[in-house]
């Protein structure tokens, strides 16, 4: 498939303009207009993108937009002209609603009536319940995704085939299962096709999603935003009343701030008219008096309305619960990006399991970021899937090397694809493959939801291995020698499940109804005071987006935080179980560290320095005894 030539692009971005010059609508403000005569800026640069994006054989595109920008109505004049160009086209027009479908089905309608015959553009033909069709028999289907679930939700675009489509406001669709559906019915081959999404934010939902799963694909998906700034009526005139309260007080930091990004990220520089149409929908009651500059800071729900960047969209309702600027730290100081990746095939006995190199960035279910160290200690934490909540729908296993002054993450596994069974094979391997260089290992489990069988299977993998079971021959690809280590940590060393090394654990139920809250303040304690070093980008990513609500603290909106729970669990088990023991011997990181740094010479020299200290402290201890024993003798026979 060919990109379009820059001729057939010219010709066709001319052709459109000329079909909005004759295309009427009927606008908010001002009653019927030509919308060609009335463009905003943001439908320009939306345009702009689009024609772009067909010269590069880009043909999907999804437009993050502020209110009214008249997106909505501008991508159905488009998908109007694309289906009248193009003879014998499928398209449609999605919707959230059926209200909404009915009253843009009008306005397409009333568009293409509204054409003058001197256009040559196709009239309508056929008008059904469902659908148009014009005279060069290209069809426009009307169709509403819902804002609710239902027993007909999967039936979105089943039996069509489609090679345009305009889906608006998708932040209101409850409709993964119908999306799904329409996405495999559109085509991937039609040298034009176009596919246009475009919605305003409204938080963490499949929306988001989809903005964020595009955003990593510019090679297929053009992502424009489309911030209040855009939209060229939005601006207080200096002759204007207001403009005393809003436009004549200087930009605030934080305003500086955000003109600097706007004009940094999108080439557009903010005016003081634009600025004080944007303080007076931030802050509608503004006042003269007062004897301090005012603030015009929007509440989360008007900036989400009215962004000015890309991340003011997705605002978080609830209150944020991890400090930006402290999870800004741990992405600068600590994220690593060199890790080594790996995947398993688990097979039907634990002795099956397999664990490879991924083929691609797609099958990654392990990441670590430091191999096992020798006489360390480690805290694996894990967390099934549905486990501490019941949207969170991956398993996660979280590795932390343990020290008396803080723990660093060295490996991380999150797969949503795994059984129970599977799962504790994994713990156990990660667990076997850490112990492997004589480590410690601490493991704490979560036991909600289908925890109880993974910890079951724990067990009986456990008694299995002490039973003597003997598996064939293995033929390790990944982390060497599963078996061998497994065995070695369940049977070699017989306390590592027992007390004091194994903990089960429960967010709710028998730990109480704050078990979440206890755990969640503690991570966001060590987080924030650098005790905790998180090296994968990913977690950081989780614990954005989790918000606190009274007693209820987890993901936004449709977002997860299994990873960020098997942090939490692992800090747990850390506090409670692992560091009273290493602050006894001062295992902090700089004196781990410096054992590194130790050539072997200067190890035997610490080593025999060591014995003939601990020498000295037992002649000490003798000493004091017999001290003690004669003066015991000296009392009894009233010797002094």
């Amino acid at each position: 498939m060919a990109p379009w030539s820059r001729k057939k692009r010219v010709e066709f971005e001319g052709a459109f303009y000329d079909f909005l010059s004759e295309c009427r609508v009927n606008s908010k403000d001002d009653g019927e207009i030509i919308l060609g005569n009335c463009l905003y800026r943001a439908q320009r640069i939306l345009f702009t993108a689009i024609f772009d994006g067909m010269e590069q054989d880009i043909h999907t595109f999804d437009a993050l937009k502020s209110r009214q920008l008249g997106i909505s109505t501008s991508a159905r004049a488009l998908n109007v002209f694309w289906s009248g160009m193009h003879d014998g086209l499928a398209s449609a027009c999605v919707f959230d609603t059926d209200t909404n479908k009915q009253n843009a089905r009008r306005e397409i309608e009333t568009m293409v009536e509204a054409l003058p015959d001197s256009l040559g553009f196709p009239k309508i033909k056929a008008n059904n319940r469902n659908a148009i069709t014009l005279e060069n028999n290209s069809t426009i289907t009307f169709m509403s995704a819902g804002v609710k679930k239902s027993k007909s939700s999967g039936t979105l675009g089943r039996s069509l085939g489609l090679s345009a489509y305009n889906a608006s406001e998708i932040c209101s669709f409850d409709n993964d299962e119908g999306w799904e559906a329409f996405q495999n019915s559109v085509s991937d081959k039609h040298p034009n096709r176009l596919y246009v999404r475009e919605s305003t934010a409204r938080g963490y939902n499949s929306w988001h999603e989809i903005w964020e799963e595009d955003r990593s694909d510019p090679t297929h998906v053009t992502c424009v935003f489309l911030g209040w700034w855009s939209k060229d009526t939005q601006v207080i005139e200096r002759n204007e009343a207001d403009f005393e309260l809003y436009g004549v007080q200087p930009p605030t930091d934080i305003e500086i701030k955000k003109i600097e990004l706007v004009k940094k990220l999108y080439g557009w520089q903010i005016t003081p008219e634009q600025l004080a149409w944007v303080r007076r929908k931030s802050d509608p009651t503004g006042k003269k008096e007062g004897d301090a500059p005012a603030e015009f800071t929007p509440n989360v729900i008007r900036l989400q309305e009215q962004p000015w960047v890309e991340e003011d969209a997705w605002q978080m309702t609830g209150s944020v619960f991890f400090t930006p600027e402290k999870l800004a730290e741990q992405a600068n100081r600590n994220v690593a990006k060199n890790f080594s990746t790996y995947y398993f095939a688990p097979g039907i006995e634990f002795t099956d399991m397999r664990v490879y190199k991924p083929p691609n960035n797609k099958s990654i279910e392990l990441k670590i970021w430091e191999p096992p160290q020798q006489e360390s200690v480690y805290v694996v934490a894990a967390d099934p899937a549905f486990g501490s909540h019941e949207d969170n729908d991956r398993s996660s296993i979280q590795v932390l090397r343990c020290y008396a002054d803080g723990c660093d993450q060295v490996a991380e596994y999150a797969w949503p694809l795994i059984g129970t069974r599977p799962f504790a094979w994994v713990i156990l391997a990660l667990a076997g493959w850490y112990a492997k260089e004589m480590s410690d290992i601490y493991l704490i489990v979560e036991l909600n939801g289908p925890g109880n069988a993974v910890w079951d299977e724990i067990v009986s993998t456990r008694q299995h291995i002490n039973a003597g079971y003997q598996p064939h021959e293995m033929d390790d690809k990944g982390l060497a020698n599963v078996f061998w280590n497994v065995k070695n940590y369940v049977y070699s060393r017989p306390d590592s499940l027992g007390a004091g090394k194994a903990q089960q654990w429960r967010t709710s139920g028998g730990a109480g109804p704050t078990a979440k809250v206890r755990l969640m303040e503690r991570l966001r304690d060590f987080t924030d005071n650098g005790m905790l070093r998180i090296r994968s980008q990913d977690s950081l990513e989780e614990m954005r987006s989790v918000t606190r609500e009274g007693d209820t603290i987890a993901a936004q909106g449709k977002n997860k935080d299994d990873r960020v729970m098997a942090l939490a669990l692992g800090i747990r088990c850390w506090e409670e179980r692992v560091r009273r023991t290493l602050s006894v011997s001062q295992r902090t990181r700089e004196r781990e560290l410096s054992k590194l740094r130790l050539t072997p010479e200067d190890r035997y020299k610490m080593f025999t320095s060591y014995q003939f200290q601990q020498f000295l402290g037992e002649k000490k201890i003798l000493r004091e005894r017999e001290m003690r024993a004669l003066k015991a003798h000296n009392r009894r026979f009233g010797r002094r």
